[in-house]
């Protein structure tokens, strides 16, 4: 049986190599900081809006290298105004939550009971999907489904993204490419999954849209094939 699940769009800046930091373990946000990030941030945050996200969807391995070295902007980028709620994927159960409004949390059914104790207490919505190693991907988008979300908008690090890949639950991309380059043999970039074996498991995109946007930076919109 095929679960129903929200539209999926993947929405994410990065260098014009696919880069979304500048080495591992870096906020991003030192791009807009400094002020070469050709306003992609801004613009990426703005685009969920544009593309009627109704959730936003990182990983906890993004919310954790923030934590630790997280970068303070004289600015506050965009926040979306169609957005329900920030939906963060902890399979783990590794974060300490102190952030609680608008945020919904994805976990595995066995993780800790002292993690689900966490999000009770502190009055945290949660739903529960697979056991095991990983969260049932296409489970946990038919549940957020199930609570009326239609689109969600995925910003997640490499990994999550990755993951949504290779399980095909991903409908569109949206793309901006700041002015820059950043090389690194393992700096996190878009999309950090294992390899493909063979040509036919490549996924094949049709571009939708393309414009200039920001300051020197470039919008890609793909539809997904499916």
């Amino acid at each position: 049986m095929v679960l129903k699940k929200p539209e999926v769009v993947l929405n994410v800046f990065s260098s014009i190599d696919g880069k979304i930091t500048t080495t591992p373990k870096r906020d991003v946000a030192e791009w807009t900081a400094a002020g070469i990030d050709g306003e992609a941030h801004e613009v990426t945050h703005q685009l969920y809006d544009e593309l009627d996200c109704d959730g936003l969807v990182s990983g906890s391995e993004s919310l954790i290298v923030w934590g630790a070295n997280g970068v303070e902007l004289e600015k506050p980028i965009y926040e979306p105004k169609k957005s329900k709620a920030y939906i963060v994927f902890d399979g783990r159960g590794r974060i300490d939550w102190y952030q609680t409004e608008g945020l919904l949390v994805v976990t595995r059914e066995d993780v800790s009971e002292k993690y689900i104790q966490q999000l009770e207490e502190k009055g945290i919505t949660y739903i529960s999907a697979g056991t095991g190693a990983h969260i049932n991907l296409p489970l946990a988008l038919h549940k957020l489904y199930e609570l009326g979300y239609k689109k969600l908008g995925l910003s997640g690090g490499g990994v999550i993204n990755g993951a949504f890949l290779r399980q095909g639950l991903i409908d569109e991309i949206s793309l901006v490419i700041a002015p820059l380059a950043i090389g690194g043999t393992t700096t996190p970039s878009i999309f950090d999954s294992e390899n493909l074996k063979e040509l036919n498991d490549v996924t094949r995109i049709e571009l939708k849209n393309m414009k200039t946007v920001g300051n020197g930076s470039i919008w890609l919109h793909y539809k997904v094939m499916k």
